[in-house]
């Protein structure tokens, strides 16, 4: 992707202050857009601000949580106040859980509902009058479990399928407007999303369960997630495990549900 690509353009980024959030926010700053990023962690979005900052990038930030319906609106009046509209959305953070349905407490189910998918699309909704007035872009991170139902992830791909549904329907009631919305799903990426994953009760996982296995760095995703919403590509899966994944969910979900279930026992 060309370094002037975003130069100029307006961009609200969640769940900046790690993993693909922080990097897709320092490849916008490295091309000169101007920014607002959000996370829970102030310490590490501050940090991440900085160094954004430092690649000449005109950066602020606002630490909070998304689950909470008065930080959202806060946030969509912070990104206006700053940057008078917004050519970009991006829709990044997000919660992930391991768990077997039948030990997940129905708050735990709530939460991550409504990290993933209710803040999305309630950030969406106040930002999307800037968005239609610039034609502006909304990205999307989804994951395989947006693609595939995967035991143990049973409300992470509940949440991650909604994102599916509502913004495949919102983009045609935007094509008038010329808003693109592209949704990604990568497999195992290098972040620290398991380890932060919830159990069945709440509690933090505390460990990366998938550790040593071959993985896509932040950055490589990031890279590929701003080069299709510039492009407006609707769809793109990363990874040859979520490309095998989707194509059996399709022409053979039986063998995929069995190679599923063996795989989590």
């Amino acid at each position: 992707m060309s370094n002037v690509t975003w130069h100029g353009q307006r961009a609200l980024v969640t769940g900046a202050s790690s993993g693909i959030g922080a990097a897709i926010a320092r490849r916008l700053a490295g091309s000169g857009a101007t920014l607002v990023l959000t996370g829970r962690d102030a310490d590490r979005l501050a940090a991440v601000a900085a160094s954004c900052n430092s690649a000449d990038g005109r950066v602020s930030s606002l630490a909070g949580d998304l689950a909470d319906p008065g930080f959202r609106e806060k946030l969509a009046a912070e990104a206006r106040s700053r940057m008078d509209g917004i050519d970009l959305l991006v829709n990044n953070a997000g919660i992930s859980m391991n768990a077997r349905f039948e030990t997940l407490e129905p708050e735990v189910f709530r939460t991550i509902c409504e990290i993933n998918f209710f803040a999305a699309v309630d950030l969406t909704r106040l930002m999307l009058d800037d968005l239609k007035k610039s034609a502006g872009r909304i990205l999307v991170m989804s994951s395989l479990t947006g693609l595939v139902g995967t035991p143990t992830r049973t409300a992470y791909s509940a949440s991650k399928h909604a994102l599916h549904g509502f913004f495949n329907a919102l983009r045609v009631e935007l094509r008038p407007f010329g808003v693109g919305i592209t949704l990604v799903c990568p497999g195992y990426v290098q972040t620290p999303i398991r380890t932060r994953a919830l159990l069945g009760d709440g509690a933090v996982q505390g460990r990366d369960q998938a550790a040593g296995r071959r993985m896509l760095s932040a950055d490589t995703v990031a890279a590929a997630s701003l080069r299709a919403a510039w492009k407006r590509r609707r769809l793109l899966v990363l990874g040859r495990e979520t490309r095998l994944a989707r194509i059996l969910s399709l022409l053979a979900p039986g063998p995929l549900e069995r190679i599923l279930d063996h795989a989590t026992r």
